[in-house]
């Protein structure tokens, strides 16, 4: 069954700056079991809320589609399609409610693309639905929250304007990120309880490269700004500035609440030099750089691009072929960055990790094309992510001989199989000897690879592998805490369904020492990933000792409300055996940073 449901094509302040006709593109889900009022589908419930009472309020209707129609729509209380309102009617409950709910639906058939991770998204909680709550309060923000299944959209007062509600439910880039979250803690979950810095900041430039994403999705923004700009992404724009309208309405400077177009760096001698214990302002580097890389791959597309007869015959080839170069490069760009969601190994990640994952991801897809695995490594040395180039380097396309007897489809599917070959198998997984480890869900994934020509176009079969253990390291932290604390850790393997090759082998398993666990790393890559972890464990300290001093971090038992609820702004330091683990740092995943309020 179809839907035709109104999207966001901004926010209500971009409508009118940009004087576009209406606020809304249309959008038809097609993926969906069942429509239900609310809106509801088996993956989505909105739950909407008065604002005055608190109390569940009545959700759009939906209506079938009649007889020889094959879409139907939702419709507000007087019976209006909501796809046909404008004007003020975007601020009524039941147009909120309907377009968080399109704009969720479609960042997440961003993701489940055949071209992207080419599967239906999964949560990291046990429901089947994530609940979307359009109307959750007065504050300045919106964030995803696991334990509740929910993303929790909030209103306030604008302070320019003392009679206008400014609903972050209203922003597609608010929407698209806090949706972001919740898709990318299903993929990799251990982030969201991470307590070193750059794992956080990598869910949170995600969170912001997946609204950069539903911009690049929208027809209405690309031919707007492509013609603003000529044609070119490498000036700020609305497609680089992360929620216009939120910004603005805080006099946040430079009219955005973050812009991807940046020069944020970890180089200590650099003006532009970011902290390294805030996630939010250390993602920005992240998400810079591959911003960058963006720009890379839409100048030479649209180089190549203009060549062809269709573009070179007119006036101005490269803006003639700007729009389908951004659209092919949006393609591929996501394809890249999402999938290495899949290449992560498990545990405490830094930006390095993440790195390597990009470069096999991209090295598994096109093995011949390097254009890109470069762009990476330019911008991951320009910021002093790493230092070396070689420092991406990642092990892929091995052949390992004790996997020629190992049954692919049993491996995926069996827990004693797949814990029976880790065991059998430590040093390739670096798992050290007789420490107790954890197998993951395996994957099973099918991808296809974009080709000019669809003909051309291959599909590859995939077993994900992720075994996972914990690594206990110094405590540094006040008297109140352990001297020791445990963090995870842990391997994946991607492997050719067909014949066992390992394509790609990640670790975040640290070196310490003269102790190499990673069989596959040379001398010199291990110096660098010591060096990495003794970086990464400075930081976690050091963002660990901040918590302490804000009132943030508490032992389990100072971390519940009167009612036996966690509390939703501290974090959990559990103790067991003198030895102390963090949980829950993706509270602090708000869309603005606790330090910003």
């Amino acid at each position: 069954m179809k839907v035709r449901i109104p999207l966001m094509i901004q926010d209500p302040t971009t409508t009118r700056y940009h004087k576009l006709e209406k606020a809304v593109e249309g959008f038809d889900p097609d993926r969906e079991e069942y429509f239900l009022d609310g809106p509801v589908t088996r993956r989505i419930a909105v739950l909407d809320f008065s604002p005055e009472t608190g109390e569940l309020v009545t959700g759009a209707t939906f209506t079938p589609p009649p007889p020889r129609r094959v879409r139907g729509w939702y419709a507000n209380t007087a019976g209006v399609d909501l796809y046909e309102v404008g004007g003020e009617d975007v601020y009524t409950p039941n147009f909120i409610q309907v377009s968080v709910f399109a704009t969720v639906l479609r960042t997440m058939y961003l993701f489940e693309k055949w071209e992207t991770l080419g599967r239906p998204l999964t949560w990291a909680f046990a429901s089947p639905q994530l609940l979307v709550v359009p109307r959750a309060g007065q504050m300045a923000n919106a964030y995803y929250h696991r334990d509740s299944n929910s993303l929790q959209f909030f209103a306030f007062t604008s302070p320019r304007d003392p009679a206008k509600t400014v609903y972050t439910s209203l922003s597609r880039d608010i929407v698209a990120h806090e949706t972001g979250h919740a898709i990318v803690d299903g993929i990799a979950p251990d982030l969201l309880d991470a307590c070193t810095p750059q794992s956080l900041a990598l869910h949170e430039a995600m969170a912001d490269l997946t609204a950069l994403l539903m911009a690049f999705d929208s027809h209405t923004l690309r031919r707007i700004i492509l013609e603003e700009t000529g044609g070119s992404l490498k000036d700020s724009t609305d497609f680089s500035s992360i929620a216009e309208e939120f910004g603005i309405e805080l006099q946040r400077q430079g009219r955005s609440l973050r812009n991807l177009k940046n020069e944020k760096n970890l180089d200590p001698q650099s003006v532009n030099c970011v902290r390294r214990y805030e996630p939010h302002a250390l993602s920005e580097v992240l998400s810079g750089a591959l911003y960058n890389v963006m720009q890379h791959i839409h100048d030479d597309l649209k180089a190549e691009y203009a060549q062809l007869p269709e573009y070179s015959s007119r006036e101005d080839p490269l803006f003639s072929a700007s729009g389908e170069a951004l659209r092919k490069g949006a393609e591929r760009f996501k394809r890249m960055i999402f999938r290495a969601l899949d290449y992560l190994p498990p545990g405490e990640i830094s930006f390095a990790d993440y790195g390597r994952a990009l470069i096999a991801v991209d090295y598994v897809a096109y093995p011949d094309d390097e254009r890109m695995r470069n762009w990476v490594r330019s911008e991951f040395v320009r910021r002093h992510i790493v230092q070396d180039p070689t420092a991406l380097d990642a092990q892929t396309n091995v052949d390992y001989a004790a996997l020629a007897a190992v049954d692919i489809p049993t491996l995926q599917t069996s827990d004693w199989y797949a814990y029976e070959f880790a065991n059998a198998n430590r040093p390739l997984l670096c798992i050290p000897p007789t420490i107790p480890f954890e197998i993951r869900p395996r994957l099973e994934v099918r991808k296809k690879r974009a080709a000019r020509d669809p003909e051309d176009s291959e599909e590859s079969h995939e077993c994900i592998l992720k075994v996972a253990w914990d690594h206990v390291e110094p405590n540094p932290l006040s008297s109140r805490y352990p001297q020791e604390r445990r963090i995870t850790v842990g391997t994946t393997l991607a492997l050719d369904w067909d014949t066992g090759q390992i394509l790609a082998h990640l670790t975040s398993a640290p070196q310490i020492a003269d102790r190499p666990v990673n069989i596959y790393q040379m001398a010199a890559q291990r110096a660098i990933v010591t060096d990495e972890y003794t970086q990464q464990r400075q930081d976690r300290d050091q963002f660990l000792q901040r918590l302490d001093r804000l009132g943030l971090l508490a032992v389990r038992r100072h971390t519940v409300e009167p009612t036996g609820q966690p509390l939703l702004s501290t974090v959990e330091a559990e103790i067991f055996d003198d030895v102390m683990r963090v949980q829950g740092t993706g509270k602090l995943l708000h869309i603005m940073s606790l330090e910003a309020e």
